[in-house]
Parts: structure tokens; C-alpha cells; sequence
């Protein structure tokens, strides 16, 4: 993503110079090195230092306030990958997998530890941002659970529907981009009011993206997606797009998706019969327009910050690049 690319770079960099002082025991730490300099697109920390430069030049004092949100995520990662027995994560082996399960849980306990420790380094600013941190940490904590919980559960149950989903996928991955934000605000001291909008803007794309992601992995093109299409369906994935046929399909389709749903299966068939269910029930224009709601909420309050439209352009940016994307 064009729009955040100095950012990127710059967290980088930064990284890189903390993780030099960290050595011995090796064995805890190569670990931690290996998921956070494989770090992927850094759009957390970038969106911490976007949102800083919003209001104040010397955006580069948010960077230990970036660092710390950014190595919070990569912490969740590791314990994702152990609990959804995941193999790859950003192309590489995951670090349970190159090392084993116990090295992952002590070396992930320990990518938290530096969050907090890269967290004193905001110095005074760190007292009205600690709270927000800890808040979000626990959110996702709970959005993993509600993730746990909907996964266990049967398509009939009564939890297997869209707001449960959509709550599950704003703890799971939206709060943490809305914290970024306002966090990256409130170092740049940005009004209260101007705080909690970007923190709105930030749960609304990331609902928006989540809800583009499930939509990608059955409607994407395989050569823009970068991975073979129906991955979700094969592993009998809840997705908006499942939840949301539960409720637009007659009796006997319904009963059709559920069966189909039982067993896991790469089968082309398979695949070919669900997306038919899914277009009898409409989900790709339902989930399409549930995502671009988001997006048109979130750029509407954009617009209502108190800073001046060129301030705004690389949030706009990176809103319509996250809109556009087909990976």
C-alpha cells in the first residue's frame, strides 16, 4: 500500500534497532526476532504514525507508541497460529512449527513483555494510552473466545448468525486498528472529540475489511488473491457469507448448506454447489454492501475532523486503497 509506505519503512528500521540489543538466552529470543522482523505490511504501526502527522509534525515521538501496538500484534499471532494448528504464517513456517509449541507460547509471552516494554519509551504520553492499550488487548482476547465459540457451534445453533459474526470480527481484528489510531491521536494531541472519530474510523474499516476477506476468498480472481479460491468453504469456515445464506435460503437449501458443511473437503464440487447456494441466497451483493457501508461511515467522519482536508488525504488514501484491494 502506496499510502503507507514511509511508515513501513521507517517502523522497520526502528525495529530492527531494538531487536539488536535482545541476544541471550537464544533460544527465547531468535523466536521473538523471527515473527516480528517478518512482520508483514506493519499496517498497525503505520496507522499509529499516520494518524499522529494529522496533527503534529514531529510525528516520529509516536514511534515507541507504533512499536508497542505492532508487537502486540505480532504476540497474538503466535498464540493464533498454536491454537488454529496454522503451518504458515506470512510465507514462512509458523514459529510453533520451526521451533515447537512450547518455545512458541514462551517466546509469544515474551513479543508482549517488549509490547509494554517498547511502551515505556512514550514517556509521559504513555499514562493516557495505557488504558486503551490494555482495554483492546483484553478485546481481542474476548473477539478470540466469541471466534472459538462460533466455530465449535453448528449452523443451526442459535449464536451462528450475522451480529454475532460481525461482533466476533470487530473484537477479533477491528478494535486493534481503531486503538492505533486514536492512540497515534492522542500523541499527536489531537482534541478528545477528533480522537474518538478516528478510533470509529478505524472499527469501521476493519469490520469493512474483514467482511472483504470472506467475500475475496469465494468471489476473489486467483491471480490477484494470491491463493486458491474457496479455502474457507473447504475448511467449513463461518464467514458472513455462510451466516448470512442461513437466513436467505428456503428450508430445503438451508438443510442442502448445512450438510455440505459437515464434512471438509477440497472438492471442486463441493466449492461449485456452496457458491450456488450463496448466489441463490444473494450473499455477495448483502456482504458487498455490508462492506461498503462501512467504508462510506468511515469516510464520513473523516470529513468531520477538525483538521484540514490535505490532512485528512493519506487516511483517504489508504481508506480507498484498502477498498480497491483484490489480495
Amino acid at each position: 500500500m502506496q499510502s503507507i509506505q514511509p511508515y513501513q519503512e521507517l517502523i522497520n528500521r526502528e525495529l530492527q534497532k531494538r531487536l539488536a540489543l535482545i541476544e541471550e538466552p537464544s533460544g527465547l529470543y531468535a523466536p521473538c526476532k523471527y515473527i516480528l522482523r517478518n512482520g508483514g505490511k506493519r499496517v498497525r504501526a503505520s496507522l499509529v504514525l499516520l494518524a499522529a502527522k494529522m496533527f503534529v509534525n514531529d510525528y516520529e515521538k509516536a514511534i515507541p507508541v507504533a512499536l508497542a501496538f505492532e508487537t502486540f500484534h505480532n504476540f497474538t499471532l503466535i498464540h493464533d497460529d498454536i491454537m488454529d494448528d496454522a503451518l504458515i504464517r506470512r510465507n514462512q513456517p509458523c514459529v510453533h512449527v520451526k521451533w515447537n509449541t512450547n518455545t512458541a507460547i514462551l517466546s509469544g509471552d515474551a513479543v508482549m513483555i517488549l509490547a509494554y516494554t517498547f511502551f515505556e519509551e512514550a514517556g509521559a504520553q504513555a499514562c493516557s494510552i495505557f488504558p486503551l492499550l490494555n482495554k483492546t488487548a483484553m478485546e481481542v482476547c474476548e473477539g478470540q473466545q466469541y471466534d472459538i465459540d462460533l466455530e465449535q457451534a453448528a449452523l443451526t445453533d442459535a449464536m451462528t448468525n450475522e451480529t454475532q459474526y460481525i461482533r466476533m470480527i470487530e473484537l477479533k481484528t477491528s478494535v486493534l486498528l481503531a486503538a492505533c489510531l486514536k492512540a497515534g491521536a492522542i500523541v499527536g494531541g489531537a482534541p478528545a472529540e477528533d480522537a474518538d472519530n478516528l478510533y470509529e474510523i478505524g472499527r469501521k474499516i476493519g469490520i469493512a475489511f474483514q467482511l472483504q476477506d470472506d467475500i475475496l476468498d469465494t468471489y476473489g480472481n486467483v491471480e490477484t488473491f494470491g491463493k486458491k479460491i474457496g479455502g474457507d468453504i473447504a475448511e467449513n469456515k463461518k464467514t458472513y457469507l455462510v451466516v448470512s445464506a442461513l437466513n436467505n435460503l428456503n428450508e430445503t437449501d438451508k438443510q442442502e448448506l448445512i450438510r455440505l458443511y459437515a464434512q471438509k473437503s477440497n472438492d471442486v464440487q463441493k466449492y461449485t454447489h456452496v457458491r450456488a447456494l450463496f448466489d441463490k441466497a444473494q450473499v455477495l451483493e448483502k456482504a458487498t454492501a455490508a462492506m461498503n457501508t462501512h467504508f462510506e461511515e468511515a469516510l464520513e467522519i473523516l470529513n468531520s475532523l477538525s483538521v484540514s482536508h490535505a490532512q485528512k488525504t493519506e487516511l483517504r488514501t489508504f481508506i480507498d486503497e484498502l477498498r480497491r484491494r483484490e489480495f
